[in-house]
């Protein structure tokens, strides 16, 4: 039976009737001859409508903070979520509510709906409410990361984002927390959120659909180098329309990614981070995470086009074929002041003789010791030319490309070369950066798996209020956490201490004066002799 009785009719003549069915308390009202019932607690905070005020119009207005609901339906006409309302009747003097719930297709979209709009209007405290609703009415959550890539993936003017990329490691974080609500809610929302900073505002860009021509390695790695963005996305929306796959287009992906030092090595992050994410929501979303990628590979910067990397390209094309092989030496030292010529012409000689693994680990240790040595001075500078607009994010990237290097060479080692190039890059032009004067001692790790714990519980109340900061912790920290498996002791003593400093040391989030000063430097220069 749904049917419950619930109150005499004559005692809502007077006032609202609160009737408990565990866990639920349900509010009836009755307007004229009509009987409404709706859920007590205000979706909002939880406050009690049943001490709210009903206008004529039959709309209930919760006295806390003034939100209003048609006890008709429960739809929320003014604030955020909608209440549940329940179908009523009157039998025998009394007031019968029917607390069947609804089919649980009907229940999701109606969650799905909810959280669409908490998504266009970036309501973090709503997309928490909903995320924890599929929870309790056993759906999974992740599934909200999935649709919150369909709503954003469209307003990603110049392709994929920090958002796409930190997605991936809040599902990681999320999985380690099986079981326990709050940091699973807590890591999905933040995604979510973030996947709502980043097209918040922004116009709808629809990609390029399939035009015939089937998905090809060279070809596509030839249209992104052209930057025919139309002809790109078209190849890679008519790969996956003849039933291509992510993994049959990764290689061709990497090969774009590192085609050159590409947006200070984000190209690679994303292209690591795109297949973690598909791993974890299924091939369901491919199609939102690889065309936006797509587009990022075809807009991205490419710094070894500016003079502070000429020599990068032929250094890339000058180094020997990376192998594995037993090391002649235990002893492998980088060089140190490094520039950014002596750390290639280092990896050259290096490679010739050392098994790339161990080359690889050095140049990861090296810029995790660079890390650790960070100069914060330059970060916190407001009078510094532009060229020395440095901060930790030099640092961290660093690190988040190196992982992904050694994710995406391990499985295709052709791409050693270039990707070990720009991890040397990472070295000499951070190294103009470091203070000497830092101890290292302060900041050693004794136990790594308390530390992370507690890096763990800092992720899920980081008081960060713009997800781009929030992103870059959890991306550091989650590289430096998977490295650890890989690296040598003195690169994982390294990284430990580089990640300790940097958790522990103050970010800057606006450089509010930096702007403005450097701004008047710049428009001064055509009215200024």
């Amino acid at each position: 039976m749904t049917w419950i009785k619930a109150a005499r009719i004559d005692k809502l003549d007077d006032e609202p009737v609160v009737f408990s069915h565990p866990p639920r308390q349900i509010a009836l009202f009755k307007t004229g001859d009509d009987v409404y019932a709706i859920d007590n607690r205000c979706p909002h905070e939880g406050y009690p409508l049943a001490v709210g005020n009903v206008s004529s119009d039959c709309v209930l207005t919760c006295n806390w903070h003034n939100w209003k609901f048609r006890l008709q339906d429960g739809e929320c006409v003014l604030g955020g979520d909608h209440v549940r309302s329940y179908p009523t009747r009157v039998e025998d003097g009394h007031a019968w509510i029917d607390v069947a719930d609804p089919p649980p297709e009907e229940t999701r979209k109606h969650i799905f709906r909810g959280l669409e709009t908490a998504f266009e209007t970036r309501d973090f405290g709503r997309i928490c409410r909903e995320v924890a609703r599929l929870h309790y009415h056993d759906l999974d959550m992740k599934d909200a990361v999935g649709e919150a890539l369909v709503w954003s993936h469209n307003h990603l003017e110049f392709g994929t984002t920090h958002a796409f990329a930190a997605a991936a490691d809040w599902l990681a974080l999320a999985d380690r927390f099986s079981g326990e609500v709050e940091p699973r809610v807590v890591c999905i929302a933040e995604a979510i959120d973030h996947l709502a900073w980043d097209s918040l505002r922004r116009p709808v860009r629809i990609y390029a659909p399939g035009t015939g021509q089937g998905f090809e390695s060279s070809s596509f790695e030839s249209l992104i180098e052209a930057e025919q963005e139309d002809l790109a996305e078209a190849m890679v929306a008519q790969g996956l329309a003849d039933g291509l796959h992510w993994a049959d287009m990764e290689e061709a992906f990497t090969g774009a990614a590192l085609a050159h030092y590409n947006d200070f090595g984000h190209s690679l992050i994303y292209v690591a981070k795109a297949g973690q994410l598909i791993e974890g929501l299924g091939p369901g979303v491919e199609s939102e995470v690889i065309l936006p990628l797509t587009r990022h590979l075809v807009y991205t910067t490419r710094e070894d086009l500016i003079p502070e990397f000429n020599d990068y390209r032929p250094a890339v094309e000058r180094l020997p074929e990376p192998k594995a092989r037993p090391d002649v030496s235990e002893q492998l030292d980088v060089p140190f002041p490094a520039t950014t010529r002596k750390a290639l012409g280092w990896l050259a000689e290096s490679l010739a003789i050392h098994d790339v693994g161990v080359v690889y680990d050095k140049l990861l240790e090296a810029n995790a010791r660079n890390m650790l040595h960070f100069d914060t001075s330059y970060g916190m500078a407001h009078d510094r030319p532009v060229s020395q607009n440095i901060s930790w994010l030099d640092f961290t990237h660093a690190l988040t490309f190196s992982n992904a290097a050694r994710v995406m060479c391990s499985k295709y080692p052709r791409f050693w070369p270039p990707a070990l190039a720009q991890m040397a890059c990472f070295l000499g032009r951070n190294f103009g950066f470091i203070d000497k004067q830092v101890t290292a001692d302060d900041w050693r790790v004794e136990n790594p798996t308390e530390f992370f714990d507690q890096v763990h519980e800092t992720m899920l109340d980081h008081g960060l209020r713009d997800p781009i900061f929030a992103s870059h912790l959890l991306k550091t920290s989650t590289a430096v956490e998977e490295e650890l498996n890989f690296a040598s002791d003195s690169c994982r003593e390294a990284l430990l201490m580089g990640l300790n400093r940097f958790l522990q040391s103050p970010v800057k989030t606006k450089h509010v004066r930096r702007l403005a000063r450097q701004a008047i430097a710049l428009v001064a220069r055509d009215f200024v002799q």
